[in-house]
Order: structure tokens, then C-alpha cells, then sequence
């Protein structure tokens, strides 16, 4: 006779049936709490570890892990506060489900066939704002399993979705720098394809977008110029290359250089606006007199900044916890669902109606 303690031995001892046991570990929340931990003591003084693992997996055909696909780097995960911020709240809802999380990078310039994102043992996928028709969305949609987008693109009722009004909160910070009284503006974004490239955005470049959240923040921006009876066709676009301080520096010393009588920018992002601050700072340009920074996320740096950011604000650890509940629910037979949440404009030290002194240094400045 074995002595090996399984299951049902743990069952026996305490007078229920396996499926009860199992729920203990599996489905904690259909038991109540003096029964599980009864059983939990059970087992602990039987020797017993649990359920196995693969013969579970076997059994129900889930991998027990979801993966997390997103077209950066690895390191970009655990740099970027914005990226860092939604990751916690995946990662709690997923550690709370005793679930696993895999991380599955598809960089520019990196091969689909190098990448373990066709391959990856996971029940369903989280996609992390990636271009329309990227490559690696394919391939996780041709594997015919549960897929949050989260942010973009927006594929209808084929996937569950997870953003924001992002058209919304572009008209917002627009509107503010226009109550403001100013009149001439830049967009300082990241990137309007998975392509890195920087540099003023002309018409066909425009046309080329591939990023959903570039083209509705563009339109939401323009919407307020024509609302307020501003020409939306002098909005000036400006590629940073990334959404990097960094590269928003770099990128925003050439559009201030070549459009001098801009007096306020509306960010991408809090990195970006920082990055922009800090360009403004090399001109001589005083944040904010002579320029007006709004930026989009209010990640703990736009709080500490100097001068604090005025920004867009969307709850981005929100974002991550929808994003698994989503999916879990998928994975266990739901539906597909959307979920939108809410944005706020939040007025910090950043922005400032145009001064005159500001006004009159900016056109000395070389284009």
C-alpha cells in the first residue's frame, strides 16, 4: 500500500470531499475561511504540498500564466514610471489569482521570429499599446485566445479593450493653455508609427500614423483650437523619437529653435514634458512665462518636478488592474468587455498665461 499523501488523504482526514479540498487551493474565495484554513492545517500536518502543478495544467488545459506583449525593450518595462505604474496593477491582480506573468518584448528592429511572443505557454494575452498591424498583435490574435488591448489599437468587440478618452484629454489641456491666452502651440509626441524617428511632422507623415493614441490626442487638440476660433493648421506636430526625457530635450531644442514664437506645448507624456522643460531651460526660456508645458499621465515625477507639471491625469495602476480582470474573466468564459476610465486636467506651477517679456525673447531666438 503507498504511503504517498495525496488529495484524498487530505479529504479523508478532514471529512470532505476532494473537490472541496481542491477548491482550498484553486478557489479560496468559495470557501469560507474556517473551513480552508482547516483544511490548510490538514494538509500541513498530513505533509501534503498541494496540488500538482503540470498534472493541473493537464487537466484543465491552462497554462496557469498570462503574457504581457509590448513592442519596447525589456528595460523600457522597468524605466518608463508610466509603464512601471500600469505593470504594478497587472501584477497585483495576477500575483492575487495565483497566476504568472510573463513578460514578452517585441522591440523595434528585433525579428517576431526572435521573440518568445508566438511560442509563449500563457492562458491569454495583455497587449500593451502597440501600432495597428504590428506584427507581434498578429500573431497573438492567430492564436485564437482571450487579448486585452490596453490603450491601443481598438479592435472592436474582437478583443477587450482598456483605455481612456484619450480625444477628451487632449481637448482638456489644450483648453487650458487657450484660457491661458495662448495662441501659438506645439504637440511634442513620441512616436506616430513603431518606426523611431524624429523631427517636425508634415502632412504625409501625419497621414502615415499608425499609433490610435497619436491620432485621437492630434484631433483632441485640434478640436479646441477650432472651438475657441484658432486656425488648427498652425498647431505645430514635432516627433521626440521616444517618450524619454532624454529624447524630448533633444527634440524640443529643435522645434523652440525653429518655431520661436511658440509659447506653450502639449505633451505626450509627463517624461516628454520634462524633457521639454528641460530644453527650455538650455534657450533661456523660464518655465512658465516664457513657455507653458502641460504633459499627460501625473506620474509621481510631475508632482516633484520644478516647476511642478500641469498634466492630463489617468490612473495608470487602474489601468493595470482592469487590464488582468479582463482577462481572467476571459480565461474563465467571459466575454469580451470594454472598460474606460476617468481623466482629470490637474493645474500646476508648468502653465501660465503668455508673458510679454516671454512673448518678445522669443523672437530673437535663431530658427
Amino acid at each position: 500500500m503507498s504511503n504517498r499523501v495525496t488529495l484524498q488523504t487530505v479529504a479523508d482526514r478532514v471529512g470532505v470531499s476532494r473537490t472541496t479540498v481542491s477548491n482550498a487551493y484553486n478557489r479560496p474565495h468559495e470557501l469560507g475561511a474556517p473551513l480552508r484554513e482547516q483544511i490548510l492545517q490538514a494538509a500541513a500536518e498530513l505533509g501534503y504540498r498541494g496540488p500538482d502543478a503540470a498534472a493541473r495544467m493537464l487537466r484543465s488545459g491552462h497554462m496557469g500564466a498570462i503574457g504581457l506583449l509590448f513592442t519596447e525593450d525589456l528595460r523600457f518595462v522597468f524605466t518608463d514610471p508610466d509603464t512601471t505604474s500600469f505593470m504594478q496593477g497587472v501584477a497585483e491582480t495576477s500575483a492575487l489569482s495565483g497566476t504568472g506573468l510573463t513578460l514578452l518584448p517585441s522591440p523595434p528592429g528585433v525579428a517576431l521570429g526572435d521573440t518568445a511572443v508566438g511560442s509563449a505557454a500563457v492562458d491569454g494575452h495583455i497587449v500593451f499599446s502597440v501600432a495597428d498591424g504590428d506584427p507581434a498583435l498578429e500573431s497573438v490574435l492567430s492564436r485564437n485566445r482571450p487579448v486585452v488591448v490596453v490603450d491601443e489599437p481598438d479592435l472592436g468587440d474582437r478583443t477587450s479593450f482598456v483605455g481612456i478618452d484619450d480625444r477628451a484629454g487632449a481637448r482638456l489641456a489644450a483648453q487650458h493653455l487657450i484660457n491661458l491666452g495662448h495662441t501659438h502651440m506645439a504637440v511634442l509626441l513620441g512616436r506616430l508609427t513603431s518606426e523611431v524617428t524624429s523631427g517636425h511632422v508634415g502632412a504625409d507623415r501625419e497621414r502615415a500614423a499608425t499609433m490610435r493614441i497619436a491620432r485621437e490626442r492630434i484631433a483632441g487638440y485640434r478640436s479646441a483650437m477650432v472651438d475657441a476660433g484658432l486656425d488648427a493648421a498652425d498647431l505645430v506636430l514635432w516627433e521626440a523619437g521616444g517618450n524619454d526625457p532624454d529624447s524630448a530635450r533633444r527634440a524640443a531644442v529643435h522645434l523652440i529653435e525653429a518655431h520661436p514664437t511658440v509659447t506653450g506645448f502639449l505633451c505626450f507624456s509627463d517624461q516628454i514634458a520634462i524633457g521639454a522643460s528641460q530644453a527650455g531651460q538650455l534657450l533661456g526660456r523660464h518655465i512658465p512665462d516664457d513657455l507653458s508645458l502641460v504633459g499627460f499621465d501625473d506620474v509621481p515625477r510631475a508632482r516633484t518636478w520644478d516647476p511642478p507639471l500641469t498634466t492630463i491625469r489617468q490612473p495608470l495602476v487602474d489601468k493595470g488592474r482592469a487590464a488582468a480582470e479582463l482577462l481572467l474573466e476571459q480565461i474563465n468564459g467571459g466575454p469580451p468587455r470594454r472598460t474606460i476610465l476617468p481623466i482629470e486636467l490637474v493645474v500646476r506651477a508648468s502653465t501660465a498665461p503668455p508673458s510679454v517679456r516671454g512673448k518678445s525673447e522669443q523672437i530673437d531666438v535663431p530658427g
